[in-house]
């Protein structure tokens, strides 16, 4: 038997490096920048060789706002103007007599701002806002564009582009973002003439503010011409991932801590990045990006892949200033509110809203586990105990459009996302989180990895890892798939009998097609952890190309949960993954 259990259980930095990392102060000298114009596009006439400074450059975490380490002014360049005719490619960097020594980027420089930030006292990210940006409405803040003519990156050399998000609503953390052009560093200062403010009301002089909430990096995915959303980073640490014909869903974190803990969680939150703009031709961007909460600081590294699945490997080095008790590696975020089981009743003329339907994970024995989820009563958590896990991830399988009807959100479109550990893990569990949801716009649904080993205040840990945007997972293994769970509460026909849950599994695709002509040797191999399987039935479906699996599950004893599992078998040749489920009698 598989080795898992069920438990059920009823959200600036200026001084950190001043006087505090000498060896790093050497790279810091002489910070390039790079200037967007205030308000008003460049003029026609002023070149980029010789762009207007900015008044105050923006500051990098790890250096003091008035003046670089050596006390050299940073270099100014400018975004693009926003008449595209006029337009200075911002590939164009400019060249000023009073920079002797630009910085040049060596990601050992991230770590080094990573690990001595985390032997410094821990400085709370979050900013007050201004009201007017902090009372935007989620619908609102949506009005407040980058304009897309201002994009960062020459077209003319890669089909990247960069976009910024403005700070307002919840996203309250001044995030400081640098590009690294031909392998120098210069910070984009913060410029609300890179923004549209929709139908807000507000404008660039209503309010003051330092610094971006985020970013996003666009790429033709869909043809040629279009200009796609590929990946963005936009609070905390959160970032979301799009392959080819992938609708915006849901979402990955750099980093969970003790998440769903009696003492409640602490989130970290990415305060820097360094954007290395493509050379001509790539394929792959790279991110870095300086990781920050309360116990624990880390460097990061994306390189991030776009196609039909598109992808970004990510190796991060965490440095922890306290102990921590659950550290969560490479935590998934979806929502699920309500599938095709209907466990709780939501007056809805959609047949199911969720960003996910469900855990699939590779175990370190080679298993195949798909668990469905649930939006439970009370909070629920299962964890899955393993060595070395080849894999898992939070995919969305049915693909039918008809079982969603929502036109604006497309679930039917929405990635999964799977992770694929690089290197060996060692031992500990996949944790899945299931949190009581009554609204779609809550994120309810985490999973991750959890190490045996609880980090120790002053250690580090390293981790090698990708995350994958995919449909449905076709093509993870070539093994039947669990598609659809039904769940029926039975009725007792007599004192005599005990009420019992009907269980209805559809199971479809890898070889069942062929091994269903022979259907009589078909078997499925229930099990249970407490109370009794009754009843056990398997048939072709031709509607959906598989078999049908149902059983009923009977409690014979004063237990309160049980953990079933469930597969099927030609003879003795186990033909799919392996379905497994809570259940609270």
């Amino acid at each position: 038997m598989t080795q898992h259990f069920q438990q059920h259980m009823t959200l600036p930095l200026r001084r950190v490096l001043a006087g505090a990392i000498a060896s790093a102060m050497f790279m810091v000298a002489g910070m390039a920048s790079i200037h967007a114009q205030e308000n008003e596009p460049a003029p026609a006439e002023q070149s980029a060789e010789t762009p207007k400074p900015a008044s105050t450059p923006a500051p990098t975490t790890g250096v003091p706002s008035e003046q670089t380490a050596s006390g050299d002014q940073p270099e100014q360049v400018e975004t693009p103007p926003e008449n595209a005719d006029e337009q200075t490619t911002s590939s164009e960097a400019p060249k000023q007599s009073n920079i002797s020594k630009p910085v040049m980027f060596d990601p050992a420089m991230v770590t080094d701002l990573a690990r001595n930030l985390a032997a410094q006292p821990f400085e709370n990210p979050h900013r007050e806002l201004p009201e007017a940006l902090s009372t935007l409405s989620a619908e609102e803040y949506a009005q407040i564009r980058f304009k897309s003519k201002r994009a960062f990156f020459n077209p003319a050399e890669t089909d990247f582009s960069l976009e910024l998000f403005h700070p307002g609503t919840m996203y309250d953390v001044p995030v400081t973002i640098n590009l690294v052009r031909d392998g120098e560093v210069q910070v984009i200062p913060f410029s609300v003439g890179l923004f549209d403010f929709g139908k807000t009301g507000l404008s660039g002089n209503d309010f003051t503010t330092q610094n971006y909430a985020g970013f996003r990096l666009r790429y033709p995915l869909s043809d040629v011409t279009s200009n796609d959303e590929l990946t963005r980073f936009l609070g905390a640490s959160y970032f979301r991932l799009q392959g080819q014909g992938q609708s915006i869903g849901q979402m990955a974190r750099g980093l969970a801590v003790d998440l769903a803990g009696p003492t409640g969680e602490e989130i970290p939150v990415f305060r820097e990045f360094w954007i290395v703009e493509p050379t001509d031709g790539a394929d792959t961007i790279t991110v870095y990006a300086l990781l920050d909460s309360e116990r624990v600081t880390g460097a990061y590294q994306f390189d991030i892949t776009p196609g039909t699945c598109s992808q970004a490997d990510i190796t991060a080095h965490l440095f922890f200033r306290d102990g921590v008790e659950k550290i969560g590696i490479a935590p998934l975020n979806g929502m699920f509110l309500f599938g095709e089981q209907r466990r709780r009743f939501f007056d809805d003329y959609r047949g199911e809203v969720h960003s996910s339907d469900g855990l699939l994970i590779h175990n370190g024995r080679g298993e195949w586990l798909w668990r469905p989820l649930e939006n439970p009563e009370h909070l629920q958590m299962s964890a899955f105990l393993d060595e070395n896990p080849i894999g898992f991830g939070l995919l969305q399988r049915d693909r039918n459009f008809d079982h969603y009807q929502d036109l604006e959100r497309r679930f039917d479109q929405q990635p999964g996302y799977w992770v694929t550990p690089k290197g060996k893990w060692g031992k500990g569990h996949i944790e899945l989180v299931e949190i009581p949801s009554p609204s779609e716009t809550n994120d309810n649904i985490v999973a991750y990895w959890v190490p045996e080993t609880k980090p120790a205040a002053g250690g580090e840990m390293q981790v090698e890892y990708s995350v994958t945007a995919t449909r449905d997972g076709t093509g993870l293994h070539g093994m039947s798939q669990a598609t659809d769970t039904r769940i029926q509460r039975l009725s007792s026909q007599d004192d005599d009998d005990q009420a019992g849950t009907r269980f209805v599994l559809n199971f479809a695709g890898g070889d069942l097609d062929y091994f269903i002509k022979d259907a009589k040797k078909l078997r499925a191999d229930i099990s249970t952890s407490e109370g009794e399987v009754h009843n056990i039935r398997i048939m072709p479906d031709p509607e959906n190309g598989g078999v049908r699996v149902i059983f009923d599950l009977v409690n014979t004893s004063d237990a309160t949960s049980s953990n079933l599992r469930a597969f099927i078998l030609y003879q003795d040749r186990v033909l799919s993954e392996t379905w497994t489920m809570p259940w609270a009698f």
